[in-house]
């Protein structure tokens, strides 16, 4: 019987966070769907199978199985945070070229291109004397990296192949007068600059405006 309630309870929480939107803190939108049919499965069979069975569920593993059920249902769920990204690392533009974003197709107006699209156009052609004068808009939060210059910050995403699990943050290098609060999320709008770092050319925003913005209601990158 114990068995057949964390079924219909695990059933119970896929469905509520299919529609309450919080899946798609933890999964990439191709498996959302999916996870709420398996949900409603688990009810179903569940309800179907009722107490019969000849394995009993001992009560300590049903409380253990039940911890995280709860835990899901009490706590609001949240997205991965800016101490996440801090904990796996920012990964910056590209410093060469990378065979494995030759797919990557640009767009009619780099203006619309999102995090995760200018770091494939980087890793493409990582020459930062050619991306040059192009404009930039994107938004994220904001990521402070220590072995960037004074001034200098990031703006990051997480980027998910498949689940919270393998989300790798990226950002994009931006220089401004006032930086914003880390953490923060924003609009930044500017256009691509060269700067001399360390004898080295280095591709940066140069901003026009940096907006305070919401937290998208998606805010992982695909």
């Amino acid at each position: 019987m114990l068995a057949a309630v964390l079924a219909v309870g695990y059933g119970a929480y896929l469905l509520f966070a299919f529609f309450t939107g919080a899946l798609y803190f933890y999964l990439h939108p191709i498996y959302v769907v999916p996870s709420a049919i398996t949900g409603g499965a688990l009810i179903l069979l569940a309800l179907l199978a009722g107490g019969r069975g000849a394995h009993r569920l001992p009560g300590a593993s049903a409380a253990v199985l039940a911890l995280p059920l709860a835990l899901g249902f009490l706590l609001p769920a949240q997205p991965l945070s800016p101490a996440t990204a801090a904990q796996r690392g920012v990964q910056p533009l590209a410093l060469g070229r990378d065979e494995r974003a030759a797919t990557f197709e640009p767009a009619a107006r780099p203006e619309t291109y999102t995090i995760k699209d200018w770091i494939k156009a980087f890793a493409v052609d990582p020459e930062p004397v050619r991306h040059a004068g192009k404009p930039v808009r994107v938004t994220g939060f904001v990521y402070r990296d220590a072995a960037l210059p004074p001034g200098w910050f990031l703006v990051a995403r997480f980027v998910i192949q498949c689940c919270a699990v393998d989300a790798q943050p990226v950002g994009l290098p931006v220089r401004a007068s006032e930086a914003p609060e880390a953490g923060h999320w924003v609009t930044v709008e500017g256009t691509w600059d060269v700067a001399d770092v360390g004898g080295t050319r280095r591709a940066v925003i140069s901003t026009t405006a940096i907006t305070p913005t919401r937290r998208p209601d998606q805010p992982y990158l695909y």
